[in-house]
């Protein structure tokens, strides 16, 4: 028995050493992927002694993050429990149908199951929450409109496993708001979860969500977004797109660990449009698996001079090529605020707030509200 002890703790030594050592070999070896980078910067390595403290402190946190061969245990972790035990590795990832991924999260499963509806005190609560909004975007004087992105759950309940038991889109605490805020708004909002749903009637081989990440697609965005500002007679080209192959698949097949061996296909728009970050430096953006700054500008030279002002979250990123070959200056504020003050000092002369709609499920009235010229 110590015999066999002793050749385990020298194989698991020997395994660590050298995940160790491939680890310091990626640090010397430079910068990898613009996601890599994102989730943790690879060390500069230091120059003087003065710097060693704070590269020590910077390798630890690279090595949590991206140790060597993370991605590899990841990949094959999954492709071991989906093939031979038709079971999803990461616990937030539903396995559904016809190669479909859905965000396993309890506001996304509680949302779709119609769990938390609003009584007549709720409905009251978020009605005041959306006339408030509408007030301080008139006091402003600035067009104003509101978007919620739908859980995929809700345009593909019939892909989702069948214990999930999608409720109709009537029938749900998100449903509830979007009625409150359809009676309070009007044409300011727009429930896109019929437009979509309509949609997929219309073209049902070409997806508005991508089937393996929490997304819709830049097509699904786009026909969204389309229809929210032709409600504000804003005039302009419907969308065209084509299918693509993508540079990557999903979020939802990253967490799975497949990202990199599934391919991935989807209708995209034409790329005439470029973005820049807050020191107007040029942004590289994948509108699949998104990872953007707090802030960026996107547009197109010779497009609409009305400038968009966007206060969004990731389900902003897909409506990016649309809004971008349309206008000529649209800024992105990562934020589930939306400022009329700050978007004013922008110089904004309309502003889109997008939602996804499972934080509906725990975000009050009070967690949109904003201190006035806060995110300034």
């Amino acid at each position: 028995m110590r015999a066999i002890s002793f050749t385990s703790a020298v194989l698991a030594c020997a395994l660590l050493g050298s995940l160790g050592a491939l680890t310091l070999a990626d640090i010397f070896d430079g910068p990898g992927n613009p996601r890599q980078e994102r989730v943790a910067r690879t060390p500069p390595l230091p120059t003087s002694v003065s710097q060693i403290p704070k590269f020590l402190g910077n390798a630890r946190y690279f090595a949590t993050e991206r140790y060597a061969l993370k991605e590899t245990f990841i990949t094959l972790n999954g492709m071991v429990k989906m093939a031979i035990f038709d079971h999803s590795p990461a616990t937030n990832v539903l396995l559904g149908e016809e190669g479909f991924l859905f965000f396993n999260v309890d506001e996304a499963i509680d949302g779709a199951q119609g769990k938390d509806r609003l009584d007549a005190t709720g409905q009251a609560v978020w009605a005041d929450y959306f006339k408030t909004l509408d007030q301080n975007f008139q006091r402003q004087g600035l067009p104003f409109s509101l978007v919620i992105g739908p859980n995929k759950h809700s345009i593909y309940p019939d892909l989702t496993p069948d214990w999930l038991a999608v409720q109709p889109l009537g029938d749900t605490r998100a449903g509830d708001i979007m009625t409150v805020a359809q009676a309070v708004l009007g044409d300011q909002f727009v429930d896109t979860r019929d437009l979509l749903q309509h949609a997929r009637i219309q073209q049902p081989d070409v997806p508005l969500y991508h089937p393996t990440d929490t997304h819709w697609t830049e097509w699904g965005a786009a026909l969204a977004l389309h229809d929210v500002l032709a409600r504000q007679n804003l005039d302009l080209p419907a969308p065209q797109f084509e299918i693509a192959d993508l540079v990557q698949s999903g979020d939802l097949s990253r967490m799975v660990g497949q990202q990199h061996r599934w391919a991935a296909t989807a209708p995209t728009l034409p790329k005439g449009w470029s973005c820049a970050d807050a020191d107007n430096q040029p942004l590289f953006v994948t509108t699949i698996d998104p990872l953007m700054p707090r802030r960026f500008t996107c547009g197109t030279p010779g497009a609409r001079p009305e400038k968009i002002v966007v206060f969004t979250d990731s389900f902003g990123v897909s409506t990016i090529p649309y809004l971008s070959s349309r206008f000529q200056t649209v800024d992105f504020i990562w934020s589930d605020k939306a400022d009329p003050d700050a978007a004013k000092a922008l110089g904004a002369d309309y502003v889109l707030q997008i939602l996804v709609e499972r934080k509906l499920m725990t975000d009050t009235p009070q967690d949109f509200l904003v201190q006035s010229g806060a995110l300034r």
